[in-house]
């Protein structure tokens, strides 16, 4: 069982139940231990500032050490008052080899209590195992007093309540105190870790996730600092060795991390930000490849881009040319919306035969949070893409079209979109093109409209790289978007390498810039969802009394749509018979994939459809996120099912957004709207 207190810690139930005090020994028999919980919740919320331990005591239980190394407890029914009580259990791994000598360094400066700025959050690395703590390569300690709130450049600040061991107290556990939002020295109680002090007057800790609901980080004393006199770590990353006499061309390392891609936005996919060059020990020269493709650094910088890292490195100025030989390049490290907020060493970089390029990267900056090299993948298209793009004709996407005409609050969002190759933009049937200019906020359908910042280019220019500004409520420019590629083809129009932008924003067309090409194509648009249509008989039986809801986007075969729906913000009343395109269908009663019906959380009938002779009955409402078919269990409706085999419901609001009820398409045999127009291929 566990002896410490955490803050928030639930142990499967809302209040964990642990020891007031130590385990017995083996020769203290039997002994009665206070049980104490811990309330999940204090009256702030989980913002509250109480560390929440001790808000309850339970029933004392019985204890007993045995040969063996084990405990055993006589449990007891916890006291009825402690709301959803649950004993904990702790458990730490064995020891196989001495941590003084078996641990990883880490040389992170800017976790020192003097550092601030930036929020920097534990519970996102992958600890594991022993860490031995460096500031610029001399030994410092994690803190034994209260740390200043958002100082160690985080928000709540973790250290060690109790001093430091000596070297014959052997390994140790601590408990880690964590200064809160309230100005308090423990607010908040995180995981106790295990220290051991090592000859050569150095310390080694077993750093573990922290667990808050909140961004926390463990912090180093400058006052402790002094000389490495041992510097013992395992070999963490390796690159073969490289003879300089030879051309790195022909004698390189292979890079391929997927996720040092650009187009790993951190605040979208989640946890994939837990990397840090610092601790790869770089040798010679890297090709990048990302999953096998070739790639290269990034020459721009994109807001938010994030490369699986904290601070994200781009190459200050273009790659060289083939007969510029090596040439050195500038390295900036992004973070947020500052692209160069800090400057690493520069590196060497080389342009090779076979269109490909080779870096000699060095250990970044340590003073660089969380440093990692961006890759960007680099291919030349083995077709034209003159001659073989996606039509995009939506006339939503128009600089003149606001975003509350559109039925989501904050309008389309092309983040939802599984781009795919190259582009090439109608209006209404006419040639267009993206504007050149600042677009105001709110306009081509969405809350966050993307803009091609530079001019397009000419025919003989080929593929070129231009960057995309998105236009917020700050400026028009304030925040940048992952660049496209685009080309000028024969025939006045321009073709688009769409990519996931960074925003939930969405790709403008110039309205005010239309021209009849040589090729025209007319591309159907995505249907706006349809006003529901009373159909007024019996007052009282639903099945002769509802409201037709015929919506082409909430049809289950609908995935990935540029429209992302929310059924919390219509006004529902009484009942509804679902169609689809003028076909009666039913909602599903298996779960459907995310992004599906138009929506990000698509809701189907847990519990199966009722018979006409069950009459009126009640179904719960499952949303399917996060790879769980029941995440958002929605508010419960009434289905019936009527003569003439099709049901009626009595949708309600559902619980939150982005969630909207589906429309089964397994049955239909129509053709259902894509949401993406088929790619258009023309002979030259």
């Amino acid at each position: 069982m566990s002896e410490w207190c955490v803050s928030n810690a639930r142990c499967g139930g809302q209040t964990g139940l642990y020891l007031s005090s130590s385990h017995p020994t083996l020769e203290d028999g039997v002994v009665t231990r206070e049980v104490l919980g811990t309330s999940s919740w204090s009256w702030w919320g989980w913002w509250g500032y109480s560390n929440q331990c001790g808000a309850y005591s339970s029933t004392s239980i019985r204890v007993k050490a045995c040969p063996g190394d084990y405990y055993v407890y006589e449990f007891v029914r916890p006291i009825i008052s402690v709301p959803g009580p649950m004993y904990c259990a702790v458990a730490f791994q064995s020891i196989s080899s001495d941590p003084c000598y078996n641990y990883e360094s880490l040389d992170r400066p800017w976790r020192a209590n003097n550092e601030s700025g930036d929020y920097i959050c534990d519970e996102r690395f992958s600890w594991n195992g022993w860490y031995r703590l460096f500031y610029y390569g001399m030994d410092i300690k994690m803190s034994e007093t209260c740390v200043s709130s958002y100082t160690c450049n985080t928000e709540v600040n973790l250290w060690l309540i109790d001093p430091h061991p000596q070297i014959e107290d052997g390994v140790v556990i601590r408990e880690v105190c964590g200064s809160g939002y309230g100005g308090g020295c423990c607010d908040y109680k995180s995981r106790p870790i295990r220290v051991k002090a090592c000859p050569g007057n150095y310390y080694v800790y077993e750093l573990v996730n922290p667990q808050f609901w909140w961004c926390s980080g463990y912090c180093t004393d400058v006052n402790t600092i002094s000389q490495a006199i041992s510097t013992v770590s395992p070999d963490i990353f390796t690159g073969s060795s490289i003879t300089l006499n030879y051309d790195p061309c022909n004698n390189y390392n292979i890079l391929d991390n997927y996720w040092r891609s650009t187009l790993n936005y951190w605040y979208m996919y989640g946890s994939l930000t837990d990397h840090d060059d610092t601790r790869v020990e770089w040798d010679g020269w890297y090709r990048l490849f990302i999953n096998g493709l070739s790639a290269q650094m990034p020459e721009w910088c994109a807001s938010y881009m994030s490369c699986g890292g904290y601070s994200s490195l781009w190459l200050g100025d273009s790659h060289p040319r083939l007969e510029d030989g090596v040439v050195t390049r500038e390295i900036y490290g992004s973070r947020n919306d500052q692209c160069s907020r800090y400057r690493s060493d520069p590196i060497q970089v080389k342009a090779c035969p076979g269109n490909y390029y080779v870096y000699k990267f060095t250990r970044p900056t340590l003073s660089i949070p969380d440093p990692v090299y961006c890759a960007v993948p680099f291919s030349t298209p083995s077709v034209d893409p003159c001659y073989n793009y996606t039509s995009l004709d939506e006339p939503w996407r128009a600089t003149d079209n606001p975003y509350y005409n559109n039925y989501y609050y904050y309008g389309m969002c092309d983040y939802n979109v599984e781009w795919n190759g190259w582009y090439r933009m109608f209006y209404n049937g006419e040639n267009t093109q993206m504007p050149e200019s600042c677009v105001n906020q709110g306009m081509c359908g969405t809350y966050e409209p993307l803009w091609l910042t530079g001019s397009h280019p000419q025919l003989e220019d080929g593929v070129v790289t231009r960057q995309v500004c998105v236009s917020s409520w700050n400026g028009c420019c304030t925040y940048t978007s992952h660049p496209i590629r685009v080309k000028a083809c024969p025939g006045n129009y321009y073709v688009y390498e769409f990519v996931k932008p960074m925003f939930c924003g969405a790709y403008c067309v110039d309205a005010s810039n239309q021209s009849i090409s040589s090729t025209t194509e007319t591309i159907p648009s995505i249907e706006s969802m349809t006003p529901p249509i009373t159909t007024t008989a019996p007052p009282v039986d639903p099945c002769y009394n509802y409201n037709i809801l015929d919506d082409s986007w909430r049809a289950t075969n609908n995935q990935h749509s540029s429209q992302i729906m929310c059924d919390a913000w219509v006004s529902w009343n009484g009942w509804y018979r679902l169609f689809i395109q003028g076909q009666s269908v039913q909602m599903p009663d298996t779960c459907v994939d995310e992004y599906s019906c138009g929506t990000a959380a698509p809701l189907w009938l847990n519990g199966g459809h009722p018979t006409v002779e069950d009459g009126v009955v009640t179904r719960d409402v499952c949303g399917h996120w996060s790879n769980n078919c029941c995440f958002f269990q929605s508010n419960p409706i009434k289905v019936k099912a009527c003569p003439g085999e099709y049901y009626v419901y009595e949708f309600v609001s559902p619980t939150a957004c982005y969630l909207a009820y589906c429309a089964d398409s397994s049955n239909i045999n129509t053709t259902t709207t894509t949401v993406l127009p088929e790619t258009t291929t023309t002979e030259t």
